[in-house]
């Protein structure tokens, strides 16, 4: 790492560049004084290079460097120096640079590439500063050596002659800063020397030495071309007029630069005034009492006021109590602050607060240091951090719902395992005997019992979202219809019920049954909360949802859906409750009124079709439950019925493959009553053993989808390859979901979910056995 010196006492400058290096990894010591810099270096600190501003008050740029080069000559090395400057630039400030000993100059502002890159080569291949040239004429050996001992040392090239023809014709040398004549010469004149050197090298000046000197002494050096001394001058007075010279030429140019960048800087002042106003921040200056003496037209409108208003006025009158405390007694100084932004609150005129982003910071004004003060309303930001925290808030919910979710499913799973037990044996209890029988009632108790039960599996595998029992096409408005139906036999009469179907397309793509129940449910809600008299409102439209609306509702996909609104003029809801009201089990009704599970149940089917619900709700003006499902376009079924079945007796032998023992003992008890031959197997491979012997005949396989050491639909691939002509009957405690869509795509004759009934294992056994087609428990009250 590389300890890097910046001086520059712009703190803006300053910051920037130091800030710009340090991404390089580099140590970088700051100063916006150059006094403080050059005590840092006396305190013995050297650094490995040094970035200099070129016009600073007290010791600028052109001084810090002499300095640096005074200490050279008394064996202390000079670290590479890079010259930056806002004031001067172009060939002239580079060439005035070249006099002071700099190692290179960057004009700024300019890129940070640039800047980036300037420094690493001057760290990386430091190029030695250009050193002074110094030619020398005379006939005396001894003169040459004795100067050029002096000069070398300081670090001057010097290259003599004895003769002035000869140094008349060199021309491949770089030009000469200083000429030393030893008059006389031998083979030219003085004064025709001279008239070269004037014409040739006007930069250049000479120095004559002479037996014969002229009156003018070198104190008039400073305004002269050239200076006469007398003959066998020190060396050490060549070297001291030389050095001066060079620095009086440096500052003759600067003078130059001054008079063409003092233009530069009116036109800038110009262009400043309108970049100052195009500006859409709040952009205060005021000085050291802290009056405001500039203010952008943008700022004080953001803040209520016009231009006028403001000037001349204290800045506390606009800013925060916060902020103007930690500068109020003026003791901060603001150029030894790395600039931060801080959000802080201003001062409007009316007194409301604007919320902003704030930095303050020392500038150079009308010749004056003052402050300046940039402030960014971010009051669009805000709102817009408060919705992102609000999304996320919803994205925490969706994924607490999917981890419940998967916690329903399994429960329902394995209560449906133990309820189909109770079931078949509750059916055998009620077909073995009389209705008068005890051992009749009992079994019709466990099975009303068992029923309950399937309910509420049935909502619990609804909130899990595994997957829909059927894929047709549905009229949402006919579901409406049904519902509304049922609605007013049942609700109170103080509630009217209204609809107003405007989707031009109702139709989507799911199970009726299950759309059927999240209406019902929203409207069982809805009508709840209404204690007294009120509308319940069903509406429905067709949107379409771009994806930069989807991207900002957790849960929403773009697309084109059916709407369906259920409104309500109840009691409302908190915003703390409607974050809560999909949670399984949680309710606001009395005990004994409810179990939660409704509006869970509904949140699963929604999602299940790919769909979304959202909640809108103001306490004591009521709540509208929105349903967005996937449109499609279709055209109105057939309705088509469903013949009663009569309870089976069936012929053939059942294989069962179920790895719940008391649930596979169920479904023989059940077959072995109809008439079939049974056989039970624990475990996919157990079935597998038994199907390879040929001597085992099997006419229908019961197989378990879920089962530990071989998925049902790996014992089906496997069975399927073993004996192609087998039938084989699928067996769940979830739902009807994609993966048993896919068996049943491959060649599953049937399907049935558990808890089931003996009529029901009874007619898909049946149908499975008599056809190809796949079979299932007859479906009661379903949509067309």
């Amino acid at each position: 790492m590389s300890t890097l010196l910046v001086i520059n006492d712009d703190p803006v400058q300053l910051h920037l560049l130091g800030s710009l290096l340090e991404q390089d990894h580099e140590h970088v010591v700051r100063f916006t004084a150059s006094e403080s810099a050059w005590q840092w270096l006396q305190d013995g600190h050297v650094p490995d290079a040094i970035i200099l501003d070129l016009h600073m008050p007290g010791i600028n740029g052109w001084r810090f460097c002499e300095l640096l080069h005074m200490q050279a000559v008394q064996g202390q090395s000079v670290p590479p120096i890079l010259v930056v400057s806002a004031t001067y630039s172009g060939m002239d400030a580079e060439d005035v640079l070249s006099d002071l000993g700099a190692s290179a100059f960057l004009p700024l502002p300019a890129e940070p590439a640039r800047i980036r890159q300037e420094v690493r080569q001057l760290l990386e291949e430091p190029v030695p500063p250009k050193a002074f040239q110094a030619w020398m004429v005379s006939s005396e050996s001894s003169e040459i050596t004795r100067t050029r001992s002096v000069f070398e040392n300081r670090g001057w090239e010097v290259y003599g002659w004895h003769s002035g023809m000869d140094m008349l014709s060199e021309s491949s040398l770089p030009a000469p800063d200083m000429i030393i004549i030893d008059d006389p010469v031998s083979d030219v004149t003085t004064h025709d020397l001279l008239a070269w050197r004037k014409r040739k090298y006007p930069q250049a000046r000479a120095l004559v030495m002479s037996r014969t000197c002229d009156a003018r002494s070198p104190s008039s050096f400073i305004n002269e071309s050239d200076v006469y001394l007398p003959k066998g001058c020190e060396p050490e007075t060549l070297m001291t007029l030389s050095e001066k010279w060079c620095r009086e030429r440096a500052f003759t140019h600067v003078e130059h630069l001054l008079e063409v960048r003092t233009s530069d800087l009116k036109e800038s002042e110009a262009q400043f005034q309108e970049l100052f106003e195009m500006l859409p921040d709040i952009l205060v200056i005021y000085d050291d009492q802290r009056l405001i003496r500039h203010i952008n037209t943008s700022g004080a409108q953001q803040l209520g006021y016009v231009f006028a208003d403001l000037l001349a006025t204290p800045i506390v009158g606009i800013q925060s109590s916060i902020l103007t405390e930690s500068v109020r007694a003026g003791q901060v100084e603001l150029n030894k602050i790395t600039p931060q932004w801080s959000e802080a609150t201003l001062r409007r005129k009316d007194g409301t607060e604007l919320p902003v982003e704030l930095m303050e910071r020392t500038v150079r004004f009308q010749g004056q240091r003052q402050t300046l003060l940039v402030a960014r309303d971010i009051t669009a930001r805000q709102h817009m951090a408060q919705e992102n925290a609000t999304l996320e808030q919803q994205l925490r919910q969706v994924q607490k719902m999917e981890a419940v979710g998967r916690l329903a499913s399994g429960v329902a799973h394995d209560m449906n395992n133990i309820l189909t037990a109770i079931l078949a044996h509750a059916g055998l209890l009620k077909v073995q005997n009389d209705e008068a029988n005890p051992a009749w009632k009992a079994g019709d108790v466990i099975e009303k019992a068992v029923h309950r039960g399937k309910e509420m599996t049935s909502q619990l595998l609804g909130f899990a979202r595994q997957g829909k029992h059927h894929h047709v096409p549905v009229d949402l408005h006919g579901v409406i219809e049904e519902v509304t139906g049922l609605l007013g036999r049942t609700v109170d009469k103080t509630i009217t019920l209204q609809e107003d179907l405007q989707a031009d397309e109702p139709w989507v793509v799911g199970d009726p049954n299950q759309l059927y129940q999240v209406l019902m449910n929203l409207a069982v809600n809805a009508s709840d909360a209404m204690s007294d008299k009120g509308k319940l409102i069903f509406q429905t439209s067709n949107e379409m949802v771009s994806s930069t609306q989807a991207s900002q509702v957790p849960g929403l996909a773009a697309g084109d859906y059916v709407v369906v609104s259920v409104t309500d003029t109840g009691d409302g809801m908190p915003e703390d409750v409607q974050s809560q009201i999909f949670e399984p089990f949680f309710t606001t009704k009395e005990l004994g009124r409810g179990t939660g599970m409704g509006l869970a149940m509904v949140y699963g089917i929604v999602k299940n079709h790919h769909g979304y619900i959202g909640v809108t709700s103001t306490p004591g003006v009521g709540t509208t439950m929105r349903v967005y499902l996937p449109s499609v376009l279709c055209e109105e079924p057939q309705a088509k019925s469903v013949p009663a079945v009569k309870r089976s007796e069936g012929t053939g032998h059942v294989l069962i493959i179920d790895d719940e023992h008391a649930v596979a003992e169920a479904a023989q008890a059940i077959l072995e009553f109809l008439g079939y031959d049974t056989t039970i197997r624990l475990s996919g491979r157990e079935a597998l053993a038994f199907c390879q012997d040929a001597l085992n005949h099997v006419d229908l396989v019961l197989l378990d989808m879920v089962m530990p050491d071989m998925s049902g639909s790996e014992c089906f691939a496997e069975l399927r390859r073993i004996r192609p002509e087998s039938k084989i009957l699928l067996c769940t405690g979830y739902d009807r979901n994609h993966a048993v869509q896919e068996l049943l795509n491959q060649g599953v004759v049937g399907f049935i979910q558990k808890p089931y009934d003996l009529d029901e294992l009874g007619q898909v056994c049946d149908a499975a056995l008599k056809s190809n087609i796949p079979a299932e428990p007859s479906l009661i009250g379903s949509l067309a």
